[in-house]
């Protein structure tokens, strides 16, 4: 069994847990360290997301970058058509959704999926695209990219969502301030303490440490990210799957689980669309796929969790989305015969 298998099923186990025991969960994303981010404080989530996005700067070879810089073209292509496939997707999802029976339920779906569309480009791009031939160093300048222009696409995002949800939308939601609220400061300013500046960081430190000392402090990272990717699994899961056995509605929970799903094949088969219109060699498209097809979806719930904690509606599908997009990842890059070559990139799964 692979290592991305056993994520699997430790992710579906915290699901279990949370649904079973959220009371933990709830009390872990309530606390808080008195900061305020935007117009919110920061949390033990927020942390545990900056910890994981720093592990995965210190993960970066400047010099591998280097050379994707030389030849731009197509690091723009994947870092564009990631930002620009939210604009393309939720109109339709939102259209998809008028004949819902609950207003209040589309709405929140709707939010919810922008959240994890407008997210940047996830770091388990990276191992995804490296167990299945990809061009590491490309896929890692896409993550790194995608990353920077969060706190603009982010707020975008969250812009369109309140468009499509507002009066002219798909109905009237009840939380139409707060989604303002967050289009105009508080996403930009999540994105950049949160993900940006932690990356950064990471990547800063990458840069005066030596090979060796790095290579030898990549299983204490591995090891940290994978705590962190379960904790923020098992936090960010607790409030929503406990409202959803606490209050039973199936019909929800299978719009969810079928419109993320539907929707993150969408964004992979956009993605390997792109790379054979490109003309792309193999190890250029399937980084491609992956850049285009994996978005952060760890960001997507907490910010979620911090301002929708009482809408179901609006964390499930972001919990699907991210079980769902590590399934459709491992069944579109299956290894190739020949393992890739070994690079310097430590990989790191969001």
């Amino acid at each position: 069994m692979t290592v991305q298998r056993w994520l699997l099923a430790l992710m579906l186990g915290c699901y279990v847990l949370a649904g079973v025991f959220p009371a933990p969960g709830e009390a872990l994303r309530a606390l808080t360290l008195r900061i305020p981010v935007g117009t919110a404080e920061l949390t033990l989530p927020m942390v545990l997301l900056a910890v994981m996005l720093f592990n995965a700067g210190l993960g970066v070879r400047v010099a591998d970058l280097r050379v994707v810089l030389s030849q731009p073209w197509r690091l723009t292509l994947g870092i564009t058509a990631n930002a620009l496939l939210p604009l393309v997707l939720l109109p339709c999802v939102a259209l998809a959704l008028r004949g819902w029976p609950d207003p209040a339920e589309t709405e929140g779906l709707v939010i919810g999926l922008m959240l994890v569309l407008a997210m940047p480009i996830a770091g388990g791009a990276v191992s995804w695209g490296q167990n299945a031939g990809g061009n590491v160093p490309l896929v890692v300048a896409m993550v790194i990219g995608s990353t920077l222009l969060s706190p603009l696409t982010v707020p975008l995002g969250m812009r369109l969502a309140g468009q499509l949800v507002g009066p002219y939308g798909a109905g009237a939601l009840d939380d139409t301030t707060t989604v303002d609220t967050i289009a105009r400061t508080g996403a930009g300013l999540f994105a950049l303490v949160s993900v940006v500046l932690p990356c950064l960081v990471g990547i800063a430190v990458r840069t005066v440490l030596s090979e060796e000392r790095v290579r030898r402090t990549l299983p204490t990272i591995k090891a940290v990210n994978l705590v962190n990717i379960l904790s923020l699994c098992y936090i960010n899961a607790a409030g929503a799957l406990g409202q959803a056995l606490a209050h039973p509605d199936p019909d929800l929970l299978v719009a969810a689980v079928a419109l993320s799903g539907a929707v993150c094949c969408l964004t992979f088969v956009c993605g390997r669309w792109l790379s054979r219109w490109t003309r792309c060699d193999r190890p250029d498209g399937i980084s491609l796929t992956f850049a285009t097809g994996m978005n952060n979806s760890s960001a997507a719930a907490v910010l979620a969790a911090g301002s929708f904690s009482h809408r179901a509606a609006v964390l499930l599908p972001i919990l699907a989305y991210s079980l769902l997009q590590k399934v459709v990842a491992g069944t579109a890059g299956r290894p190739p015969r020949i393992p890739p070559a070994v690079t310097g990139v430590a990989p790191v799964r969001e």
